[in-house]
């Protein structure tokens, strides 16, 4: 499956019914008047949140989207059916946008809905314009017209905290050990295409966790998958920046952490105020422990002081990490 994060749709509502004109004529009836209907509201296009979606993949395919035209009104003062809404449904956590780029709607609940395009205004038919003066109006409002929109859907991922790291730095393996998700885990670069969301239960703590492609340098100029993807790191309130250890090269893996905070702070999003845990990864291929405590001497001298030397094979430090990470949510406003 492709995954979409980001289409732009075409929606027009329907418009208004026309009030219709008719006049009253009935067998020992002597005085008829005007009769006629209004006519009915043209369907709204309609964006409703569901959780059954990850991915904007059918608007993809489809990007024009109307709804019915209202009926005309009819005599006897019977109003026109209104027009059929068109409902498109969408994930939880898209945002959408309009032409200039400005905040309609943030739909993050389930069954939460938008009305992006508003169906006309059925007429008034010819019987609300009867009077003392003009007793037989011969006119009607005709239907008001629907509204016609561009707009830009965008998906943020709805998790509290975020996997960040170089490609291999061992995120979904990660993420597979604290929430038993099941993310494509190989020793190349790029395995994750994209976002993968998992649940760690603890305690009383349900914690959203997303594994978020892996960045490269110059992604915030759009080098490599992570650029499209650094929306998704809005919401969190919580970055676990991974780094991979396996190397015991104290340069190579400063240079990559400043590599990943660079990105974030070129970013358009403003990821400054978000608290993260620096944390090396791969800790069981890191030789004994006097090795281990040379290296971080080193990285130490360089000004890395990461928080966790993990293994997620053998889940070495893992509860110390889960642990810190709920305690840093819970302090989260």
């Amino acid at each position: 499956m492709q995954y979409v994060d980001k289409v732009t749709v075409d929606v027009q509502s329907g418009h208004g019914g026309a009030g219709a004109v008719s006049f009253r004529r009935e067998k020992y009836v002597p005085f008829g008047g005007p009769d006629g209907g209004h006519g009915g509201r043209g369907g709204h296009v309609i964006l409703k949140a569901t959780k059954t979606l990850q991915t904007l993949m059918d608007l993809k395919l489809k990007k024009r989207y109307k709804a019915q035209t209202g009926q005309p009104g009819k005599g006897r003062k019977m109003a026109g059916p209104s027009g059929k809404d068109t409902v498109i449904s969408v994930p939880m956590g898209t945002m959408v946008f309009d032409e200039t780029e400005a905040l309609l709607a943030d739909l993050t609940t389930d069954g939460q809905q938008y009305i992006a395009a508003r169906g006309g205004k059925g007429g008034a038919g010819n019987s609300v314009f009867a009077n003392s003066v003009n007793q037989t109006p011969r006119y009607a409002q005709p239907g008001l017209p629907g509204q016609q929109h561009q707009l830009t859907l965008e998906i943020r991922m709805l998790a509290e905290v975020g996997l960040i790291g170089l490609p291999n730095a061992g995120k979904s393996t990660l993420l597979q050990v604290l929430t038993r998700a099941n993310p494509k885990i190989s020793h190349y670069p790029f395995t994750t295409l994209y976002p993968n969301l998992g649940l760690l239960k603890f305690v009383d703590q349900e914690i959203v966790i997303a594994d978020i492609p892996g960045l490269i340098e110059g992604a915030s100029e759009g080098q490599g998958l992570g650029h499209d993807f650094l929306r998704h790191i809005d919401r969190t309130e919580v970055l676990v920046h991974l780094i991979s250890a396996e190397t015991l090269d104290a340069d190579r893996c400063f240079s990559d952490y400043l590599t990943i905070q660079q990105e974030l702070k070129k970013s358009d999003f403003d990821f400054s105020k978000k608290k993260q845990l620096t944390v090396l990864s791969k800790q069981d291929v890191c030789g004994d422990v006097e090795t281990q405590n040379l290296f971080l001497s080193e990285l130490s001298d360089k000004g890395l002081r990461p928080d966790f030397f993990i293994s997620s094979l053998t889940q070495t430090h893992i509860p110390d990490l889960i642990t810190a990470v709920s305690k840093l949510l819970q302090e989260t406003p």
